[in-house]
């Protein structure tokens, strides 16, 4: 399985909460430019699972126009930044279960790393530029995992 993890893009500081505060213009410009990127590398996705919180569904919606009929597209309240990695994990083989291939994850710091930290536990806990995305290769058979890369806008616009 293909484990695609992003972080929401760049986000407004001020709202009436945390859940609510919306995506910059360019967090929405370097959420595409993401996107872009992984389309280049021939990336595709079976499953999409999302925060429900405003930012990082906005960065799907950025997202979302290049990687167009994917039906499988769940909002997950174990996705929010004081969210469980281990309910999240739980969520990706449950996935994994279910025969999907690829799926992308749209989170939060300090989760994203979490959720890493749990499936590659010699990675590390990586920190997560905003539209940043870790992909990690589970291998079906024997549950090993790896982190492939860690991917930031700045790397791809160099």
């Amino acid at each position: 399985m293909q484990i695609y993890i992003m972080r929401h893009g760049q986000a407004e500081m001020m709202a009436h909460s945390d859940a609510e505060r919306n995506l910059t213009e360019e967090g929405r410009e370097e959420s595409e430019l993401m996107a872009k990127h992984l389309v280049k590398q021939d990336v595709t996705f079976d499953a999409v699972i999302v925060s429900p919180y405003v930012r990082a569904q906005q960065t799907w919606e950025s997202v979302s126009p290049f990687f167009e009929g994917i039906s499988n597209i769940q909002t997950l309240s174990c996705l929010t930044p004081a969210g469980s990695a281990r309910k999240s994990v739980d969520e990706i083989f449950a996935l994994q279960a279910a025969g999907v291939k690829s799926v992308l994850l749209v989170s939060h710091l300090p989760l994203v790393g979490y959720i890493v930290g749990e499936l590659v536990p010699s990675a590390g806990v990586p920190a997560f530029s905003t539209s940043a995305v870790g992909h990690i290769t589970l291998n079906d058979e024997d549950g090993f995992a790896e982190l492939v890369s860690l991917t930031t806008v700045p790397q791809i616009i160099d």
